[in-house]
Formats: C-alpha cells, sequence, structure tokens
C-alpha cells in the first residue's frame, strides 16, 4: 500500500500549461485508476524536469540537492491521488518538486547561517570558468523564493502567470521576485570583478 501524499494540493483553479503530452496525461489518468506500473512510467518521464529543477533551487552539486531531487519523486508518487487534471501533470509535478526544494533550501541556507565557512585552498582557474563558478555562487546565495522564481522562469521556461501559480503567488510577486534576483546577482558578480549577470542557461550546465 502507497502512503499517503506529503503535499497538500492547493484549493485554487490550476491551469498552468507547460508543454503538455498526451502520453503523460495518458499515463497520469491510468495511475491516477491505480495502476502501479503507469505510474512508474510517469515517474520516469517527469524525473528529469524535476530533477533538474530541484537541484538548481537547492543548489546543484550538493547532497542536500541530490536528497531533495529524490524526495520530490517521493512526493509525486505518495501524492497522485491529489492531481486533478492529468493533462497538467507536469505542471502539478513542478509545483510539488519546487515546494519540497523550497523547503529544503531555506533548511540548507540556515544551516549555512549558523556554521562559519571553511575557506578552501586558493586555486586559479581559467577566467570563464571562474565567471561560471562565481555566477552559480551568486545564485545559491539567493533567497530560496528568489531563487525558484528564476529557475521556474528562465530555466523551465515558465510565464509570469504560469510561475505564479505554481508558486501561489500574485504575478505582481513574480515579477518583482525575478528583478530582485537579477540585481542581487548582477550586484555579487560586480563585486567579484565580473560583467553583470548572464542567462541562467549558464547554470544549467552545471546541473
Amino acid at each position: 500500500m502507497r502512503t499517503g501524499p506529503t503535499f497538500v494540493a492547493s484549493t485554487r483553479s490550476y491551469q498552468v500549461t507547460v508543454e503538455r503530452d498526451p502520453s503523460l496525461a495518458e499515463l497520469a489518468q491510468r495511475a491516477l485508476a491505480g495502476d502501479g506500473a503507469a505510474l512508474d512510467d510517469l515517474l520516469r518521464a517527469l524525473e528529469p524536469l524535476v530533477v533538474r529543477t530541484t537541484r538548481l533551487v537547492v543548489g546543484s552539486g550538493s547532497w542536500a540537492a541530490e536528497d531533495a531531487a529524490q524526495e520530490a519523486l517521493l512526493d509525486v508518487a505518495r501524492g497522485i491521488a491529489t492531481l486533478r487534471d492529468p493533462e497538467a501533470v507536469q505542471a502539478w509535478a513542478l509545483r510539488i518538486a519546487t515546494t519540497r526544494a523550497i523547503k529544503v533550501a531555506r533548511r540548507e541556507r540556515l544551516n549555512a547561517l549558523e556554521q562559519p565557512a571553511i575557506p578552501g585552498p586558493e586555486l586559479h582557474a581559467d577566467p570563464g570558468d571562474a565567471r561560471a563558478a562565481a555566477l552559480k555562487d551568486a545564485f545559491d546565495e539567493l533567497p530560496p523564493r528568489l531563487r525558484a522564481t528564476a529557475v521556474l522562469r528562465l530555466h523551465v521556461g515558465l510565464s509570469e502567470s504560469e510561475t505564479a501559480q505554481v508558486l501561489d503567488c500574485a504575478v505582481g510577486t513574480v515579477k518583482s521576485n525575478l528583478h530582485d534576483a537579477r540585481i542581487r546577482l548582477t550586484h555579487v558578480l560586480a563585486e567579484r570583478g565580473f560583467a553583470p549577470v548572464v542567462p541562467l542557461k549558464r547554470l544549467e550546465e552545471s546541473a
């Protein structure tokens, strides 16, 4: 018997449209009907999107990010009964993944504040690599909510309205969060001697 969902669905209307895939909708419908094999196939199909999104929000390259990605997949499996619209299964999974990722990212942020940083050895890296590393560090330092907004808008490619529905907030909040994220990234990179921030595509390479 499958355990109950760890994700509690919002009572709001859920109209996000993320590249709706008829084959995924069919798998989701069968999974809702109790087809275990369909649920396994659905999870395999959703895994790249869920894992990549979770890693970027938590901070790719960390054990916490890997654990969060697996936990997000479990949340999707356990919460399948809360799916109301099989055709919106990708957007539904994104919301679950983002909810889990923000929770873990906040926990990691608190842990980092409580533990003093241990400086590592000084390395002389290629300027391009150094800039990419600085961008990733700056991105990982963003508050989790801003990080999630940037990932959904710039990496996943959701519209402002879709991002607002996934994050359960107003469109104006999405605009404000993304603007704030860009300002913070630009400021941190400028402090480290690099040009203004580039698109999030650079971050995807390390996820």
